[in-house]
């Protein structure tokens, strides 16, 4: 019986480049990644073939990416720092006191959402985290920092609920959020947008359950 490819080599981080042609070798062999994995699975996916799209010498790619998994690893980490930069953009936006909440929240959903990366592609980068221990173990610290993040916004906005409750209110935020990765990659268009606003209300209705009641 097959394994999964993450359980047959230890992820091993990338060599970073430090010349500017080697730089680009390596945009293009995440691109190629990427572009793959809009068409074929984590399984089919290889580093021969990621070298053909990415016109580099299969060697070169070797000099960086020691296997397949790096590349997924290397992927992941990408999404990872578009979801950061996304957010610090809506703080930056803010004044740091009470803000409209749902003005706040709803450019937050739709930053996370609306990442460089695709949602085909999120949905194939989650799929690998649970296969794997060390894409497993930064997703988890992933998920705890997000938390804390969201959990230190609905505070600064007013929260009313105990900080414990706060923490897994935040959770719950972000396991909805991730939730609708994979349905979002199999649609486009009017469809997709449908599906996001109404993720986003479903969203904003779990914010507001944090903050007091209107007279």
């Amino acid at each position: 019986m097959k394994t999964s490819f993450v359980k047959q080599k230890k992820l091993v981080k990338r060599r970073l480049p430090t010349q500017q042609r080697s730089r680009e070798s390596v945009r293009r062999i995440l691109d190629a990644g990427a572009s793959l994995l809009t068409s074929i699975s984590l399984d089919r996916l290889t580093t021969r073939r990621i070298a053909e799209v990415a016109e580099v010498n299969i060697a070169s790619l070797y000099q960086f990416f020691p296997n397949k998994e790096a590349i997924i690893l290397a992927l992941y980490e990408q999404w990872l720092d578009e979801v950061g930069a996304a957010l610090d953009e809506i703080e930056g936006s803010f004044p740091p006191d009470k803000t409209d909440i749902a003005l706040f929240w709803g450019n937050i959903f739709k930053a996370l959402a609306n990442t460089k990366t695709s949602a085909i592609v999120k949905d194939r980068l989650q799929k690998a985290m649970g296969t794997n221990k060390d894409l497993a173990q930064l997703d988890l610290i992933h998920s705890q920092v997000l938390t804390e993040r969201m959990a230190g916004y609905m505070k600064q906005q007013g929260a009313s609920i105990p900080d414990r409750e706060l923490n897994d209110l935040a959770l719950l935020l972000f396991h909805f959020e991730r939730a609708q990765v994979a349905p979002l990659s199999q649609v486009s268009g009017d469809v997709r947008s449908r599906m996001l606003d109404a993720g986003q209300e479903a969203l904003l209705r779990i914010v507001r359950g944090a903050f007091p009641t209107p007279d």
